[in-house]
Parts: C-alpha cells; structure tokens; sequence
C-alpha cells in the first residue's frame, strides 16, 4: 500500500500520524522491550522540559516528526534513569568523538494511558 503525503498539511500529516501510532497500539504484534540495536536515527539534542505530575515525573522531548512525547516517569524508574546520566555526565570525553550513535545500556518502559 502506498499513499502519497507529498500534498498534505502538517494537520493533515499529524492527524495521519496520530491515527497510525493509534492504529500501531492497537495490533497484537509485538514490540520488543529489548533496548534496539544497530543504525539508529536519533535527534541530536531535542528540546526537552520535565515537570512534576502526581504519578512521578513528566518527561516531554520534541521530536520532528512527531511533535511533543509525552512520558511519565514513577519514582522508583526516575532513579534508574538519573543513575544512569549521572554515570554518562561523568564519563570522560572521547578522544575522537563519533558520529555513529552507539547507545550505552539502559533501562526504563511502561506506559500511561
């Protein structure tokens, strides 16, 4: 199946988008919890803003081609996570920093609706 987006209004680009992710939620097939691996696309420094919800944590990135990711975040997994780029804030530079994005082990999932 194709559809040609090449004359759609960013309205009509997102509501195909939201309608997809939706439609993507509702399918029985499997999503690995596995941290993905090989080439990723990644954006390089996302706007980002964490306030505090009754649930934990809420965590907002900005994404390019899907706007505003919303997260919640409970205590117990806020730790792990700020474990962890606390551990990558310490780190020391690399010599000769690489392009290619190798993501480091990490943890974290769940969803609220």
């Amino acid at each position: 199946m194709s559809i040609d987006i090449s004359k759609f209004s960013v309205a009509e680009l997102d509501q195909l988008i939201a309608r997809a992710a939706q439609r993507r939620e509702e399918l029985n097939s499997p999503m690995s919890d596995a941290q993905p691996q090989g080439e990723l696309r990644a954006v390089l420094d996302p706007k980002w803003y964490v306030s505090m919800v009754d649930a934990g944590t809420l965590l907002q990135i900005r994404d390019p081609g899907h706007h505003w990711l919303n997260y919640v975040i409970p205590p117990a997994p806020r730790v792990v996570l700020l474990t962890h780029m606390l551990q990558h804030a310490l780190l020391p530079k690399p010599e000769n920093p690489s392009t290619h994005i190798v993501p480091a082990p990490s943890g974290g999932g769940g969803r609220l609706h």
